[in-house]
């Protein structure tokens, strides 16, 4: 069986899941301000559990547990650039004092297409190492130009800072953004600014799960819908900041049986809307705002977000949205849906029953056609590699989605490459 818990401002939900994916017990609770309190709560309403629990999938979104996030040293790899393009630049004034540390741009990096610019410059990237240290971070964000399709120079520099601050955090940038330098930059920074909300909350659902007698694989929901290991999760929480309203609008796709809908998901203070084309939620086209308001360009599901009570926002957010899908349903979820009150259930119960996900973006560079299917090889097996690391068991692990494109404004042979990866939990190894 599986658990999938759904932490939220006000209730927090708990469905049990047999192996068939049929429900077999569900309960709510009224939250507490601990994440590990309110799960407790929900656990008791939930009762003796029928079985063994193999995976246990949470919903939290940020916004439910208080921040401090960390300060962030960070480290640009790449050309010179002009001061009004370097790191932290355009950052909410509030999110800038809380998080930026001592940043710097070394030599070295690559092109879009991974050719090299420059060796890595490995004496400044010391010296950054060093200064950051003397100021007390200890949490690193590397960036690398080109380093989603050239990752080299940012291990080159990570190895050099390890050497030199040994009880250093990382995060790099090629393993969480999209191509565009700025956005990926401000992700990689995020994510380890997050480093410190993402232990704590894998601490706090291992206690309570461990109180309740439950021993399982413990996963988080991304803001994808799908789901990834929380030692994943603690490497990656900038994926997962805000899964609540994309599980609930999957799991109102699946109570209903509509691949085409608009979703409407009131919660505490604020009611989400979203569209869903063809099972999955719109994700954004451009960069936006993600955690403490800074852009990034992550895949996230675009979430329009109206005041509670603010009837007529919601009804012309909800128009709009229905001009992307003309005659799909609006489907209502979430806590305060008082006409749906199984939609209360949605968001946990989509957790239950989520596969692991992990997608890449890559831009590649191919001569003919018969390299470049060696390099969408590549691409396959990369993102498959990247499901099993999310916790996905290897025996199940499959490509969802490839798609490639010309990149209109690079020479012929540029391509852009994304690839989806799913598979199911793996539950043999207890968290």
């Amino acid at each position: 069986m599986r658990l999938g818990i759904d932490v939220g401002r006000a209730t927090t939900v708990a469905v049990l899941t047999d192996a068939a994916g049929q429900v077999v017990g569900e309960a709510l609770a009224d939250s507490a301000p601990t994440t590990a309190v309110s799960l407790r709560r929900a656990l008791a309403r939930l009762g003796p559990l029928p079985g063994t629990i193999r995976a246990v999938a949470v919903v939290c979104d940020l916004a439910r547990r208080p921040l401090v996030p960390r300060r962030v040293a960070a480290l640009r790899i790449s050309p010179g650039h002009h001061p009004a393009l370097g790191p932290f630049v355009g950052w909410p004034e509030k999110s800038r004092t809380a998080v930026a540390g001592p940043y710097q741009t070394v030599a070295g990096g690559s092109s879009v297409t991974g050719q090299p610019l420059a060796a890595l410059d490995r004496t400044a990237t010391a010296d950054f190492a060093h200064r950051a240290r003397a100021a007390g971070v200890m949490a690193f964000a590397v960036c690398a130009a080109g380093a989603p399709t050239a990752p080299g120079p940012e291990l080159e520099a990570a190895g050099i800072i390890a050497e030199n601050v040994p009880d250093a955090t990382l995060s790099l940038s090629y393993e969480i953004g999209s191509p565009g330098l700025r956005e990926r930059e401000n992700a990689t920074v995020l994510n380890a600014a997050l480093g410190g909300w993402a232990d704590a909350l894998v601490q706090e659902c291992r206690q309570a799960l461990r109180s309740a007698g439950i021993d399982a694989p413990l996963l988080f929901a991304r803001d994808s819908g799908g789901l990834v290991s929380a030692d994943y999760f603690r490497r990656h929480p900038v994926i997962a900041i805000s899964p609540a309203t994309p599980c609930a609008a999957r799991g109102a796709v699946a109570r209903t049986g509509s691949e085409h809908a608009v979703v409407v998901d009131a919660g505490v203070g604020s009611v989400r809307c979203l569209t869903v084309v063809d099972g999955e939620p719109v994700r954004h086209e451009r960069p936006y705002p993600g955690a403490l308001g800074v852009r990034v360009q992550l895949g996230a599901p675009d979430v329009t977000e109206v005041a509670e009570g603010a009837a007529d926002d919601i009804h012309a957010a909800v128009a709009r949205l229905g001009e992307l899908v003309p005659g799909a349903p609006v489907l209502h979820t979430g806590g305060r849906a008082a006409d749906v009150p199984e939609g209360r259930f949605d968001a946990a119960r989509h957790a239950a029953r989520a596969d692991c996900r992990a997608e890449i973006e890559h831009i590649v560079s191919a001569a003919g056609r018969a390299e470049l299917d060696h390099l969408l090889d590549d691409a396959r097996g990369h993102a498959l590699s990247l499901a099993i690391a999310a916790g996905a068991a290897p025996a199940t692990v499959r490509v969802r989605t490839l798609t490639h494109a010309p990149v209109a404004y690079l020479p012929a042979g540029v391509h852009r490459v994304t690839v989806q990866a799913t598979g199911e939990p793996f539950t043999d190894v207890p968290s």
